[in-house]
């Protein structure tokens, strides 16, 4: 039963065929405005991205194997606390195995400010402080866990 463009203009939860036109128009002169997203300057290239998800996966499984559970995300507040009392150049990771009562905490020393042995920066190419830390002790192991590292690197 067809209606009439007065009775549509009376019961708004209805659009008649010229609406339903004019939001279709409106919707192909926009796509053809649209940008691939490769175009777009400072946009990722997707080739790369999808290049290195196999070596993504591979990481993720040896972690597995290892006993480690995917790398999670860092809470805000721990985030912080590293920033205030190391500095926003130390990174952060944080890893929960899959048995224990805690979880590993890393801290990321930067290459200027690392007091490792040439032999140590060699081997391991990096300078990762680990701590595990007990769920008990939360953020105040966290907090110890950085001043005991801000301590040691002030030893050189």
């Amino acid at each position: 039963m067809a209606r009439t463009k007065k009775e549509a203009e009376l019961d708004p939860r209805y659009a008649t065929k010229d609406d339903i036109k004019s939001l279709l128009d409106a919707m192909v002169k926009l796509s053809k405005e649209i940008k691939p997203v490769a175009e777009i300057p400072g946009t990722a290239d997707m080739s790369k991205v999808k290049e290195s998800v196999p070596e993504m996966r591979k990481e993720i499984d040896e972690q597995m194997e290892r006993g480690l559970s995917e790398k999670a995300p860092v809470p805000p507040a721990w985030r912080k606390m590293v920033d205030e009392i190391l500095g926003i150049e130390f990174g952060v990771d944080v890893v929960y195995p899959q048995s224990g009562s805690g979880f590993l905490f890393r801290i990321i020393v930067p290459p200027e400010r690392s007091n490792v042995s040439e032999a140590h920066k060699n081997f391991y190419g990096a300078d990762v402080r680990t701590k595990a830390v007990s769920y008990s002790d939360g953020i105040e192991g966290v907090r110890k866990f950085c001043e005991m590292v801000k301590k040691n690197l002030e030893k050189k």
